[in-house]
Parts: structure tokens; C-alpha cells; sequence
């Protein structure tokens, strides 16, 4: 791989703590954050990091130790974060948009020592939800809210050594289709190791980053997060995804780097605001998570800022492969990119070796950054790793000839029809090539003749009889789906990910319903 930007910029450190001390050391009077009008330099970041570090310190809170935090994206989160660091604690992120009995689920599965919530957002008192999770998780202490002013009058003393970095810095609960989520372990090291390659890759001097992604999320965390912070960037917090006010945010503030899931850009691009707002402050735009739909693909290009998706998962912790500038739109909207040369990818078949070229494969990651291992769940855990370390995702890819990779679909996902191997995001592609086609989802159902047939929900203006002709020119006969409906829009994950057992539960009752 040619040199990157921030090669020989971006130290390697052990914790994302580290960071913020070594840039205040650096440039101590260069803006760190900007939360609800208040703005932060690196030199007061470092000494609030200081003072929550010596509370928790002073609260019985040691290096192993969980706390859990409920917070929208703000500069106490953060604070919070970075001192847990500094101890050799770990962050365990709640996110204010879960009921009670998901916050329930991931307080007593994590076991926090420490709990600390925010009192109010978007007209939700959290009170009552706080005192619950205080009153029936037994390993929890105590709770403070946000803002923790009365919490850091415990500071005083100094803070011990914060002990090995392969201990856990955070726990990020996964969102499931299927089951609890399940807590994803990181450590230290593995999390700054993470920041450090993609900080290396974004660098430009003078960055400040929109977050306004969830703090119970990697994404959140890390890559709009603590990956401005390794670069000694600036952030720029938004409690809130707010489609209309964010064009201004991005004027106001000179966003350099704006980063959310597709479906975020489309809200914003649809707002009067996006068309008056000067723009010319962004540097670089990235996406991961879901496709990007061509036309949000050319509205962005207009912008002049270097376009990029990424592909990555919270077991991963860092991205692994990445569309880099220089990428036309067909790759932007069709693959995930090439593998990081500076980290180990391989395409597996079913026998666990690796398959050539245009053949479907897993893909398979081993890395200094993956995660420690599902909480509590060691047989889990072992699962998700082949024998030779690496990390098994799930997701099934074809490499094209220039090294780009394709997403075909989950390995659960793919499905046998009439003795076949279909995969689900290849008919997707499909149909999204189509002119009159903004969004497309494939799932399967079972099927008297041939054992499994797909059904495709589309959001688009053509229609059935078109779309299926479609299908027949560009698929072979197996692969076309034999039922398509047409939805107004796709049910969604937090993530942004079209919900797959949501569709195909629909899809079983249409099949189950009594022919008229």
C-alpha cells in the first residue's frame, strides 16, 4: 500500500486515553469538542478527563471494572469515556432510544459497577428508567445523571496505572435480527490499534468531524468519535439526528468529515436546508452499514468532497476494506471496496479454504484489532473464530478482478432453490439497477417444489410485471424471485439495515394467506 496521510502523523498507542494526552501536549489550544454551544480546547479536555478520572478513582471504580453510561452524543459521554480509559475501566454505551427491558438486558449482562444517565431526551423523563435499572442490577453501586457535577466533587488524588490494554475498554451490544443482543468485547489496544489505522487513512490538518451517531454503537464511539481524536481532529457533537439543521452545522462549524448510514444523507438531502447551505467545508464523506442509492451517490459527489464507503463490523472493531476516492459509482454503489492491505482478509468456502476469484466466499478477518469475545459467552465466542484466528463474519462476498469486493448476502441468509445456491444481495443489486428502483430486499420462503423460492420487497416506482422481466434478463431462471412486492419503504434496523426477519415474517404470512 502507497503511504498514507497520516503515516508518521498518527502515533500507535496502547488506549484511546493516550490520545488525548498526546495532542494536548502538542497543541494544547486547538479545539477538541463542541457540545450545546460550549466549546472545549485539548488543554481543558485533558484536565475534565483528569477530574472524572480521580472521581471514579475515588467511587471505587478499578482497572476490569464496567460502568455503563446512557447518554446521547455529548461532551460528558466523552469525558466519561476517556477517564474509563485513563483507569483501565470499561465504557458499556446505553442508547436512549431502548425501552426499559433492553436497557434491563444489557445493565444485568454486562454487570456495570457505576451507572450514569441522562434525566430527559426528546420529552422521555429517564428517571424512573434509571432507578429501575439501579434497583434490580444487583452489581450496580450507584447512579449519577448527566451532567455529573456533583459526582466530580469526589475528585482528589491521584489515578493508579491503568494495568494491562488487552483488558476490556468497551462492551458494544450488538442489534441482532434474531435473540438478545449479545455484548462484543474490545480492548484497549484493540480499539486504539483501530483508531490509529483509519485515522492514518482520513488524516487532512485541521479536521472537525460531525458525531451524530448513536454512543451505544461503535460507529458512534470510534469512527466519529475517537478516529477525530487520534488525528487530533476536532468533533463536533449533535445530541440528535436532526435532517434539517445538519446542513448548518456543517456551515457553522466547517465540518471537514461527514460520516452517517446511507439512509441519514438521503433525510438530509431531502431538506429545503441542504440546497441553501454552503457546503464547501467538507473534505471527505463516508457511508457503511447499507448500499448508498445512486442518486444520494451523485448529490453527494456535487459537494467536491472525496467520496468513500467503508465495510466493517463491531466484532471486527476496524474497517477492513474501503472505497477509496478515486472509485466510480458503479463500485460505490455495487461493492465495499478492496481489503486493507495492512490487515488479513481472505474469501473462504464451505471447507474453510480460500476460494479464487468470482467464486462466493466468507469473509474472514485476522487483525490486532478484532474483539476479545462475546461477554459470557465463551462457546460463542469460539465460533466466531476458525481455528487459525480468524474472525468468521458471516457475510458472503465475490471478489471482483480488481480486487473489489461485492456483498452477496449473510451466510445464514443464503438459500437453496431447486438444488441451487441463491444469494440474496445478488438479486438485490439486480433489481437496485434498475432506473426506477431506489431500494430492494431478498428473503426466502419455503416452497413445496423448490424447497426454497426468494420474495423481493421493492421500493421503487416500476412495477411488478417490470421488474420481474427484469430479473429474467439479468438472472438465471433459479435466482428470480417468484413473488415481488412493492412497499412504500423497507422496515429498518437501528443500523440502517433493511430488517430481514421483519420482511420475511411478512413474506411467510403472504405465502400462508388463502388464495382469492
Amino acid at each position: 500500500m502507497s503511504e498514507l496521510p497520516g503515516d508518521g502523523i498518527v502515533p500507535r498507542l496502547e488506549r484511546i486515553a493516550d490520545y488525548l494526552t498526546y495532542w494536548s501536549e502538542r497543541q494544547p489550544d486547538a479545539l477538541f469538542d463542541e457540545s450545546e454551544g460550549r466549546l472545549r480546547t485539548y488543554r481543558q479536555a485533558e484536565a475534565d478527563v483528569d477530574t472524572c478520572a480521580s472521581a471514579l478513582h475515588a467511587a471505587g471504580v478499578t482497572r476490569g471494572d464496567k460502568v455503563a453510561v446512557l447518554s446521547t452524543p455529548r461532551a460528558e459521554f466523552l469525558t466519561l469515556f476517556l477517564a474509563l480509559s485513563r483507569i483501565g475501566a470499561a465504557y458499556v454505551g446505553l442508547n436512549p432510544a431502548h425501552t426499559r427491558d433492553e436497557l434491563l438486558h444489557i445493565a444485568s449482562d454486562s454487570g456495570p459497577v457505576l451507572l450514569f444517565g441522562q434525566k430527559e431526551h426528546r420529552g422521555r423523563d429517564y428517571t424512573s428508567d434509571l432507578a429501575a435499572l439501579h434497583r434490580e442490577v444487583p452489581s450496580i453501586r450507584e447512579s449519577h445523571p448527566l451532567p455529573a457535577g456533583d459526582f466530580l466533587t469526589g475528585a482528589g488524588g491521584t489515578v493508579p496505572s491503568p494495568g494491562d490494554p488487552r483488558e476490556d475498554a468497551l462492551v458494544v451490544y450488538t442489534s441482532g435480527t434474531t435473540g438478545r443482543p449479545k455484548g462484543v468485547a474490545i480492548s484497549h489496544r484493540a480499539f486504539a490499534e483501530g483508531c490509529r489505522l483509519q485515522a492514518a487513512r482520513l488524516y487532512h490538518p485541521g479536521s472537525v468531524t460531525l458525531a451524530n451517531l448513536p454512543v451505544s454503537h461503535v460507529g458512534g464511539v470510534m469512527d466519529v468519535v475517537s478516529v477525530p481524536l487520534a488525528m487530533g481532529g476536532a468533533i463536533r457533537f449533535m445530541d440528535d439526528f436532526d435532517p434539517a439543521a445538519i446542513p448548518g452545522v456543517i456551515e457553522e462549524s466547517k465540518i471537514t468529515l461527514w460520516g452517517q448510514i446511507p439512509l441519514m444523507f438521503q433525510y438530509v438531502l431531502m431538506t429545503p436546508q441542504y440546497a441553501d447551505a454552503d457546503l464547501s467545508s467538507l473534505k471527505h464523506i463516508g457511508w457503511g452499514g447499507a448500499p448508498m442509492p445512486r442518486e444520494t451517490l451523485s448529490a453527494l459527489r456535487a459537494t467536491g468532497a472525496r467520496l468513500t464507503s467503508v465495510y466493517g463490523l463491531t466484532e471486527s472493531c476496524v474497517a477492513v476494506a474501503y472505497n477509496d476516492e478515486t472509485a466510480d459509482d458503479e463500485s460505490l454503489t455495487t461493492t465495499v471496496g478492496r481489503p486493507d492491505t495492512r490487515l488479513e482478509l481472505r474469501l473462504a468456502g464451505e471447507d474453510g479454504e480460500p476460494v479464487p476469484p468470482g467464486t462466493p466466499g466468507e469473509i474472514q478477518v485476522r487483525n490486532a484489532c478484532l474483539m476479545t469475545g462475546y461477554l459470557g459467552l465463551p462457546e460463542e465466542t469460539a465460533a466466531a473464530f476458525t481455528e487459525d484466528g480468524f474472525l468468521r463474519t458471516g457475510d458472503l462476498a465475490v471478489a471482483r478482478p480488481d480486487g473489489a469486493l461485492t456483498l452477496i448476502g449473510r451466510l445464514k441468509e443464503m438459500y437453496k432453490s431447486g438444488g441451487y445456491n441463491v444469494y440474496p444481495r445478488e438479486i438485490e443489486l439486480v433489481l437496485e439497477r434498475h432506473p426506477s428502483v431506489s431500494a430492494a430486499a431478498v428473503v426466502s420462503v419455503p416452497d413445496e417444489v423448490y424447497t426454497e423460492v426468494g420474495v423481493a420487497f421493492v421500493v421503487g416506482t416500476a412495477t411488478a410485471e417490470e421488474l420481474d422481466a427484469h430479473c429474467r434478463e439479468h438472472l438465471a431462471s433459479y435466482k428470480v424471485p417468484k413473488r415481488i412486492e412493492l412497499l412504500p419503504g423497507l422496515p429498518l434496523l437501528p443500523a440502517g439495515k433493511a430488517d430481514k426477519a421483519a420482511l420475511r415474517e411478512a413474506a411467510l404470512k403472504c405465502s400462508a394467506a388463502p388464495s382469492t
